[in-house]
This record gives C-alpha cells, sequence and structure tokens, in this order.
C-alpha cells in the first residue's frame, strides 16, 4: 500500500499566496472605482456648465405684454453686415473674368509693383500709381488708348516706359486687366468690356505713335475718337 507524501507547505508561502488572492481584486475592484468617480465628476462638471452656456449664448428675452403674457419669440441675432470696401469685384463681372485680369497683371507688376504703387528703382519710381489715377479711372477710352498704344517718354519723372501692349493683349485681356485695376489698389469704378476694347482699337487704329502717346494729348484722342 502506498501512500502521496508532500511537503508541507511554508507559513511564508501561505502568507504570499493570501496576500495574493486577496490582494487582485481589492485592485481591480479600487481601479474600478477611481474610474467610474472620474467619469461621473467629469459629467457633472457638463451638466453644470450647460445651463451656464445656453444662458450667455440665449439673446435677452423682449419685455413681456404684461403679467402672464407670454413672452414674444426671441428673434434671432444676425451680424451687422461690415461696410464694403473701395473697389473689389464689381456687380455682373464673372469670377473668371476678374480672375484673368488679375492674372494678366502681373505683366503691369513689373513696373506698377504688386500693391499698385508704382514699384522703387533707387530714388525714382518706375511707374506712377495706380490709385485714383484719372487716367485709368476716368473715361474707359482714355484707359484703353493707352494700354493700346503706350505712353510717350518725355521726362525722367519714372525709369520705366509704358509701351504699347495692343499687339500682345487680346481684346478680353486688356477689357479683363482695366477692369481689375479701375476696382483694385482703392480704386472703384464701372468695369470695361470686350466690347468697348474692341470698338476702340478700331477708334485708334489711325493714332500713330510707336513710341506711345503724350499724356497732354489724350484728351484730344479720345475726342476725336467718339
Amino acid at each position: 500500500m502506498s501512500h502521496d507524501h508532500s511537503e508541507p507547505e511554508s507559513p511564508l508561502a501561505k502568507l504570499l499566496n493570501s496576500i495574493l488572492m486577496l490582494g487582485a481584486p481589492v485592485f481591480l475592484l479600487a481601479m474600478l472605482g477611481l474610474t467610474g468617480f472620474f467619469f461621473v465628476a467629469g459629467m457633472g462638471e457638463k451638466d453644470e456648465a450647460a445651463p451656464a452656456e445656453q444662458a450667455a449664448a440665449a439673446p435677452a428675452a423682449a419685455p413681456s405684454g404684461g403679467a402672464g403674457a407670454p413672452a414674444p419669440a426671441a428673434t434671432p441675432v444676425v451680424a451687422a453686415a461690415a461696410p464694403k470696401a473701395a473697389g473689389g469685384k464689381p456687380e455682373g463681372v464673372t469670377d473668371a473674368f476678374w480672375d484673368l485680369g488679375k492674372s494678366s497683371y502681373a505683366t503691369c507688376a513689373a513696373c506698377h509693383g504688386p500693391d499698385g504703387k508704382g514699384l522703387q528703382a533707387g530714388p525714382a519710381k518706375m511707374a506712377p500709381s495706380m490709385e485714383k489715377s484719372p487716367i485709368l479711372v476716368g473715361d474707359p477710352n482714355g484707359a484703353i488708348l493707352v494700354v493700346l498704344k503706350g505712353i510717350a517718354k518725355e521726362n525722367m519723372d519714372f525709369m520705366g516706359i509704358m509701351a504699347g501692349l495692343g499687339a500682345g493683349l487680346n481684346d478680353e485681356q486688356i477689357a479683363a486687366v482695366l477692369t481689375y485695376c479701375r476696382n483694385s489698389f482703392g480704386n472703384s469704378a464701372p468695369a470695361i468690356t470686350t466690347e468697348q476694347v474692341a470698338a476702340a482699337r478700331t477708334k485708334f487704329a489711325a493714332v500713330n505713335a510707336p513710341a506711345g502717346v503724350k499724356r497732354a494729348d489724350i484728351p484730344a484722342l479720345i475726342g476725336s475718337a467718339q
């Protein structure tokens, strides 16, 4: 007859087993309790903040018509429209036409500068400022004439030369770039159409000015072409 013999478990081993068996559940319960506590606390903070946020967002109630009378429905608050800045795309001008003018202005910016104020070249500027330019924002035929034929260089007030661009730009490009310039850089003037440029090209076809027209002659040339 055989008997199973096992070594008796030491008191220290029993103590460690007891700690592990009891400690693991206690640790898990503590973690779950802390998680639940922070979750509930967070929800409580949201609930407390909600009334304050709603009160701040709600429009002020209009005075009631009397005791017991229902308060009138709150009128949605509409932000006041900002005043329209001078210039900008004129009404009726398409985005494509405006973008064409803006991209075509890259040629002009070489002298007039990206801001239209004239590119500085040492002590002088390459070209005059376009802001409130009487030729640019005045009679459309004057602006078209200058782009078609250029302006003669009579002095050294400006370092650049306004050459005629009639051969390099088509009627739509000229109309678009002039419309863009007449409504940028602080300017605001009616748009110029492709038809206006085509008509002006025909009117000024006989103007013989290979070096550009003189500024003083522009009013007379406009008048003779009308």
